[in-house]
C-alpha cells in the first residue's frame, strides 16, 4: 500500500488536517455553528449546498482510507506544540521554524507573534510583517529548509520506499522557499501542494510570489488554496481525495 505523507509546515492548530482527520462531533458542530453565523446571519462566508455535499463525501471517502496518511507536523510556536490536545493525529511532530538561509543548516531565531498573540495565527520569522516597534517574540529552533528536507526524505524512504507527498503550507513569508526545498529532494513523488502562498508576495514582493507562481507551473505542481476557513474546504478536501485513486 502505498503511503501518501501529509507534511504540515505552519501547523498552528491543524485545522486543515482536523477539518478531515478530527471528531466528527466536532466537525458537525463546526460546520454547524459556521452554518448558523455565515448561512444564516451572513456573517462571514459559508459554502453552497452543492460546496457541503461535496466536503461530506470527499471527507468521508479520505477517513474510511485514512491509513494510507503518515502526518508530519511542523509548528516554531512552542507554547502551541505543549498544548498536545491539537496534535493527536500526528506521526511525527517537529518544534521548529523552516528557514531560508542554506549556509547555517541551524540557526536560534526569533518568532514574531501575529498582533502581539502568542496563539494567535500569522506567527512570522519575519519582523517587517507588522508595524508594530515593539514587537513581542519567542525564541525558537530554526532549521534550513534544504536540510529538513534532505533529511526528511532520507527518513521517508528508508521507511516507506515508495509514497506520494501532499506539503500543506502556510508559514508566513517563507513558502516559496519551503517548495523549492521539498520539490528538490522529493521530485515526482510531490504530488500536490496546498494552503497560502499569499505571503510570499506581501512579505518578499511580486517578483518572488511570479517566480514562484512559474515554477508551480513549469514543473507541473499542482496547488490548491486550503485554509481554517470552511470555504475553502470543497476544493482542498475533493483534490486530497483524488490522491487516493493513484497507486496503491
Amino acid at each position: 500500500m502505498k503511503k501518501i505523507i501529509w507534511i504540515d509546515v505552519g501547523t498552528h492548530f491543524a485545522q486543515e488536517h482536523s477539518s478531515i482527520f478530527g471528531s466528527s462531533f466536532s466537525f458537525y458542530l463546526f460546520v454547524f455553528k459556521r452554518f448558523i453565523s455565515g448561512g444564516l446571519l451572513k456573517r462571514g462566508r459559508f459554502v453552497s449546498y452543492s460546496e457541503l455535499m461535496k466536503i461530506f463525501k470527499a471527507r468521508a471517502k479520505i477517513r474510511k482510507r485514512k491509513e494510507r496518511f503518515f502526518s508530519i507536523f511542523v509548528e516554531a510556536n512552542k507554547e502551541i506544540v505543549q498544548k498536545k490536545k491539537f496534535y493527536p493525529k500526528a506521526d511525527l511532530l517537529f518544534n521548529i521554524a523552516l528557514t531560508e538561509d542554506d549556509s547555517r543548516p541551524a540557526v536560534i531565531t526569533k518568532l514574531y507573534f501575529g498582533k502581539g498573540n502568542i496563539f494567535g495565527e500569522g506567527s512570522s520569522l519575519f519582523e517587517n510583517k507588522y508595524e508594530s516597534i515593539d514587537q513581542d517574540y519567542m525564541t525558537t529552533l530554526g532549521i534550513s529548509s534544504e536540510t529538513f528536507f534532505q533529511e526528511l526524505g532520507e527518513f521517508l524512504d528508508s521507511r516507506f520506499g515508495d509514497y506520494d507527498v501532499l506539503l500543506r503550507l502556510n508559514c508566513e513569508g517563507v513558502e516559496d522557499n519551503v517548495i523549492y526545498s521539498a520539490h528538490k529532494y522529493f521530485a515526482n513523488k510531490l504530488k500536490l501542494i496546498c494552503g497560502s502562498l499569499k505571503d510570499v508576495e506581501e512579505l518578499k514582493g511580486l517578483d518572488a510570489a511570479d517566480r514562484l507562481n512559474l515554477y508551480l507551473k513549469d514543473n507541473q505542481l499542482p496547488f490548491v488554496s486550503f485554509s481554517s476557513g470552511i470555504y475553502s474546504w470543497h476544493i482542498a478536501h475533493t483534490t486530497i481525495s483524488n490522491l487516493l485513486e493513484r497507486d496503491i
